[in-house]
């Protein structure tokens, strides 16, 4: 197998860490290209996120990181926007600083594959739109993670599909981390792109689990056990991650008649004061018809006491309306505990292949109720399941799993 040149743009290349290990290993995209680096492969990563500012030209291995100065002069690379892309792509969001990557690629380059790693399509139509002049654009990879959507009666409407089609029709091979999410993919297909053409292209590669929850899950000291009637909801507090779907169901179980703890690990992802305000009244409503049961509202807690909270619970709960494919899923099955879950979430499929939980349809609260009771219920299979699945499921989403498959695709386009 010969050296590949990858060049890796990430708009959120350097992502926040959802929890704190206490260290500076990053995002799972950061992970995942050590990991690909680590296979052979030369990665040159051009990120455009502010994460990686303090960090400026650090060498990891074959792994550099390239920061765009978008931050540092925002208004010289307003002013020098390359309309030309804008008009030809008709889409108001090409970055400002094409032109800089236009520049970066060609004194750097030849690269091999280029590799778009990104949520939105921003990242990739830069890269489209900073094509070399005399020059053909590497092949490209994109890897997509998210659809952008609303929620229209609990249902995701998507958007941006003007320059998704864009995207889709440019790349060589497009990478799901889901089937549900690549069933949704033919939905961007329009003039110059066919359904089938599209689908051609798309593979399903999971992302991987980040190495620190990993080693936290496998050093975290041994508890006596998971409490009786304990639930826990685990997921950011808003639309998308059915909080408000949670909070409604509670009422609707028999759990909430007995001595039960329902608990929320979360925090708002965004200040919206109306969802705020409704969200309060929803915690007030649902206190006064708990009977015997209790609500534990914990918010953002350390990677640490997010793992002990999954052992402690019965069961997690991901209501999401829709999530291409919920790292918090895998890692509460990874632990050992069943999980109930929507069909609107891309990982369900493991929660029915080896059937430790129950996957109900999204923002249905009487079926999120019963699903709740019967994990509950003495003599469930669901969690002997689980713990089964878990070492499992641990190996086959670790880095060191999921970037042979990555490499193999970067090799294939490449050739």
């Amino acid at each position: 197998m010969r050296s590949l040149k990858i060049a890796l743009i990430s708009r959120w290349y350097w992502e926040e860490s959802r929890y704190n290990y206490d260290d500076e290993e990053g995002g799972a995209t950061r992970q995942l290209a050590e990991a690909v680096a680590a296979l052979g492969y030369e990665v040159v990563v051009l990120s455009q996120s502010s994460e990686v500012r303090k960090l400026k030209k650090i060498q990891l291995g074959a792994l550099e990181t390239w920061v765009s100065p978008r931050d540092k002069h925002r208004s010289l690379f307003t002013a020098l926007r390359d309309r030309t892309a804008r008009k030809a792509y008709s889409h108001p969001k090409v970055y400002s600083d094409a032109l800089t990557l236009r520049e970066f690629l060609a004194r750097r380059g030849p690269f091999d594959v280029l590799w778009a790693h990104a949520e939105s399509p921003d990242g990739l139509i830069a890269g489209i739109a900073a094509k070399l002049p005399g020059r053909k654009l590497p092949p490209l990879l994109l890897q997509i993670q998210a659809l952008h959507c609303r929620f229209e009666k609990g249902a995701p409407i998507f958007t941006e599909k003007r320059p998704l089609g864009i995207a889709f029709r440019q790349a060589r091979r497009i990478l799901a981390p889901s089937e549900m999410l690549a069933g949704y993919l033919p939905r961007y297909a329009g003039p110059g792109l066919a359904a089938a053409d599209l689908q051609a292209k798309v593979h399903v590669v999971a992302p991987n689990l980040q190495r620190a929850f990993c080693r936290a899950a496998q050093g975290y000291p041994p508890l006596p056990g998971p409490m009786a009637d304990r639930v826990l909801f685990l997921g950011a507090l808003n639309l998308r991650k059915g909080a408000p779907v949670f909070l409604r169901a509670l009422p609707k179980t028999e759990a909430s008649r007995r001595n039960s703890t329902f608990v929320m690990i979360g925090d708002f992802t965004e200040y919206n004061r109306h969802f705020i305000r409704r969200w309060e009244e929803m915690k007030e409503a649902v206190r006064i018809q708990l009977f015997g049961a209790r609500m534990e509202y914990l918010g953002r807690v350390s990677s640490y006491e997010v793992i002990r909270q999954i052992k402690l619970a019965r069961v997690v709960v991901i209501p999401a309306l829709f999530d291409p494919f919920s790292r918090a899923l895998v890692e509460a099955l990874t632990l050992g505990r069943p999980v109930i879950a929507t069909d609107q979430v891309g990982t369900s499929s493991l929660v029915q292949t080896h059937q430790c939980g129950i996957v109900i349809p999204a923002n249905d609260t009487t079926a999120l109720a019963r699903a709740i009771d019967a994990v509950l219920a003495p003599g469930a299979p669901f969690a002997d399941n689980a713990q089964q699945a878990g070492p499992h499921l641990l190996h086959e989403f670790s880095p060191e799993t999921v970037a042979p498959r990555i490499a193999q695709h970067l090799s294939e386009i490449a050739n």
